[in-house]
């Protein structure tokens, strides 16, 4: 055998290979979605963990609304208090 025959066979190997592991990989990745859909915390966090998500983005109007929110019950709560 040739050296080019031989290069070429470890080509078609290595691309056979390479499609078993898309499979397997794939099947992983069902598996991962389907669990993760079970744990509550959806089956899109658990699949895509590519980045940290982490935490939730409050826009500056929803946490002053909140502050504002804490403020008056504090006020209220104060109010009871003295009288």
């Amino acid at each position: 055998m040739s050296w080019q025959a031989s290069l070429n066979a470890a080509i078609r190997n290595l691309r056979a290979e390479e499609q078993n592991l898309e499979r397997n990989l794939s099947r992983v990745r069902a598996a991962i979605s389907a669990l993760g859909g079970l744990s509550g915390k959806g089956a899109k966090r658990a699949a895509g963990a590519t980045g940290s998500k982490g935490r939730r983005r409050l826009s500056a109007a929803g946490r002053e609304a909140i502050a504002k929110a804490a403020r008056k019950r504090w006020a209220r709560w104060r109010a009871q208090k003295k009288g």
